[in-house]
Parts: C-alpha cells; sequence; structure tokens
C-alpha cells in the first residue's frame, strides 16, 4: 500500500509538472477592473508586457470597468480555472466592495487564487495652499477648531481614497464634509482648485499640482518615506493605525492548478524587479514588490477585515 501510493504522488507530481511546462500555450487574457489610460491599465501593461518575455507567450489586457470593479471580478471568479484568465486588481476590489455593494457576483475570499503583489501606491494627505496649514498638526488643530466646516474631496462614495481619508478622521477624532466626485481625476482638480480643502490620493496624480504649489503634502500614507517623499512625515507617526495603503496585485480563479500559480507567480516576481520595469513603477507613484501567494493572501484578509469595520462605522451602501 505505501509503495502504491509512493508511486501515485510521484505519477501526480509528474502530472504537476507537465501542466506547469504546458502553460501558457495560448495568449492569455488579463482583466483590468479599470478603463484603458488608468493607473491600473498602465500598471498591467508594463508588468504583462515583460511576462510574455519571460513565459514566450502572449498576455492580452481586456479593460472591464463598471461598478468598482465588481463587473471584472466576477467575471474571473466565473472563468474556467486553466491559468488563461488572469485578474489585475486593485484592494478596492477585493477588500472594499463586498462591503458597499449588495450584489457583488463573487467572494474576495473563497473564488480567487492569490499569485503576487504587483505594486503598493505611494499615496499622502494633501491640502490646497489656500487652506493656511503647512503640517499635520496645523491641519489638525483647524479641523478641531472647526468642526465640520473643512471640506476634503474623494473619487466618489466608496472609492479607495474616500475611505482612506474617513479612516484618517476616525483614528484622528476630526470632522470633515466629504465631497464626492466621479474619479480621482475630478477630485484632485476640485482639491487644486480650492472647491475642496483636502484630499488623501496618490502621490502621481498630486505632483502636478504640488509642483505649481496648489497642493501641499502634510502627511505620506504608506509611503517608503523619506525616499520618496522627503521631508513629510508618515501618517501612522502620529495616528497609528491611521494608514489605508493601496495596492494592486495578481490573481486567477480559485481552482487553478498550484503549478501555474508557481509558474506565473516567478514570472511577475522577475517582472516586478527587473530595473526598467522598477523604475518606471514609481515613475507611476508605485512602490514595486512582489509577494508570496500566502503573503497576498494574508494581505487581503487583514484589510478585508479592517474595511468591514470601517464601512460598517460609516454605515456605507453604493446601492
Amino acid at each position: 500500500m505505501k509503495g502504491f501510493r509512493f508511486l501515485l504522488a510521484l505519477v501526480l507530481l509528474a502530472a504537476g509538472s507537465a501542466v506547469a511546462q504546458d502553460w501558457p500555450k495560448k495568449p492569455v487574457r488579463v482583466i483590468v477592473a479599470n478603463s484603458a489610460g488608468s493607473l491600473s491599465d498602465l500598471m498591467a501593461r508594463l508588468v504583462f508586457a515583460e511576462v510574455a518575455k519571460n513565459l514566450g507567450q502572449g498576455f492580452v489586457i481586456e479593460n472591464k470597468p463598471g461598478a468598482g470593479g465588481s463587473i471584472a471580478g466576477a467575471e474571473v471568479a466565473k472563468a474556467a480555472a486553466d491559468g488563461y484568465t488572469v485578474m489585475y486588481a486593485s484592494d478596492g476590489q477585493l477588500t472594499i466592495n463586498p462591503f458597499i455593494y449588495s450584489k457583488l457576483g463573487y467572494d474576495p475570499l473563497r473564488d480567487f487564487a492569490p499569485v503576487s503583489l504587483v505594486c503598493k501606491i505611494t499615496q499622502a494627505l494633501y491640502v490646497n495652499s489656500g487652506v493656511g496649514a503647512k503640517t499635520l498638526d496645523d491641519f489638525v488643530r483647524m479641523a478641531r477648531a472647526t468642526p465640520g466646516k473643512l471640506t476634503y474631496g474623494s473619487g466618489g462614495n466608496g472609492h479607495a481614497t474616500h475611505l482612506a481619508m474617513e479612516l484618517f478622521l476616525w483614528k484622528a477624532n476630526l470632522q470633515l464634509v466629504h465631497v464626492p466626485y466621479k474619479g480621482t481625476g475630478p477630485a484632485v482638480q476640485a482639491a487644486a482648485s480650492g472647491e475642496v480643502g483636502a484630499i488623501a490620493i496618490s502621490t502621481s496624480l498630486a505632483k502636478p499640482f504640488v509642483d505649481q504649489g496648489k497642493l501641499i503634502p502634510l502627511a505620506s500614507i504608506g509611503a517608503p518615506s523619506p525616499e520618496v517623499m522627503p521631508g513629510v512625515p508618515p501618517m501612522n507617526r502620529s495616528f497609528p493605525g491611521s494608514e489605508m495603503v493601496s495596492w494592486q496585485a495578481v490573481l486567477l480563479p480559485a481552482k487553478a492548478p498550484p503549478e501555474i500559480v508557481r509558474a506565473l507567480h516567478d514570472a511577475i516576481a522577475k517582472a516586478v524587479t527587473a530595473k526598467e520595469v522598477g523604475e518606471r513603477l514609481k515613475d507611476g507613484g508605485t512602490h514595486p514588490m512582489a509577494s508570496s501567494p500566502a503573503e497576498l493572501a494574508e494581505l487581503i484578509r487583514t484589510d478585508h477585515a479592517r474595511n468591514g469595520e470601517l464601512a460598517k462605522r460609516m454605515n456605507l451602501k453604493v446601492d
């Protein structure tokens, strides 16, 4: 009996190796939840162009925007688990959407096989230069002196920029008025023009307005400071637990063969650490980093639990 089990194990191991060696035999679809030209789209195209070189097969980007990424998530969750449908995901799809959409179409903790983290988004809290705050302490004093008077913008109700700001306000015990916009572009424009007083957003979107003197960074949010934002203190230093770090990652349908998960992971890790790719990821306001599938799974679980608590406190629902 022991000999039979050993032989069976060898057969299964050989079969798994054959799957990994044969994959990919044809082009692979990469589903991106955002529209063409978005940060996620640009990052996915950059990374998977390198992955295609590493694996010798085409990886075709398909943009599936809508419902905060839920449309893309549902499509990948229902796809065949053969390695030919890949999801390029943001944290919002997996750790925010479950709490704000009543009809999601997928379970982020059960319907996907985590492959690898790709990058974390370098963000910061910014204020319009006309607000008069030069430091985080200045801003907190002003907000406490005039509760419910200062405003902040976001990319929309339930958007990561909305929850990031609400987490900070919760931990700092502040009251600001939320003004939602249809996307991060209009939101950062509103902050730069003084239509709203503050915003928590990626450094890549804010940089042109910082260079023009219209926005002032007060605190980094998950940035590898001081490398990315010299002289700007991390928000966690003043308010522990206040940092909501956005990230992007790659996942497969839940029952994808482990050998394919491993092969794709290795190709992504190699792509992310390639010098040219890493430099361009940093130029896009992201901090490139790969992870093991287990590390990504733990990150999803941790952020899922935190965001669930935050959404409950905010009584937040989009539909």
